[in-house]
């Protein structure tokens, strides 16, 4: 299992992203700060999400990590 350190910091990229793991139906996305927000494809798919799904550093399923 690999250890995730928040917050993150990318030395390519001055703007600092979050990470994006899908578990079943959920979306979860762990912003820089620690925060975490679970969200549905629905809730995405209608912008209800604190940042867009395309600003994420990582796309994956959780059991690949």
């Amino acid at each position: 299992m690999k250890t995730i350190n928040f917050p993150i910091s990318s030395p390519n990229n001055c703007q600092e992203n979050p990470l994006a793991f899908v578990s079943g139906d959920i979306i979860h996305i762990l912003y820089p700060n620690g925060e975490v927000e679970a969200a549905t494809a629905e809730q995405v798919d209608r912008r209800q999400t604190k940042n867009p799904l395309d600003k994420c550093l990582v796309w994956g399923f959780i059991g690949d990590f």
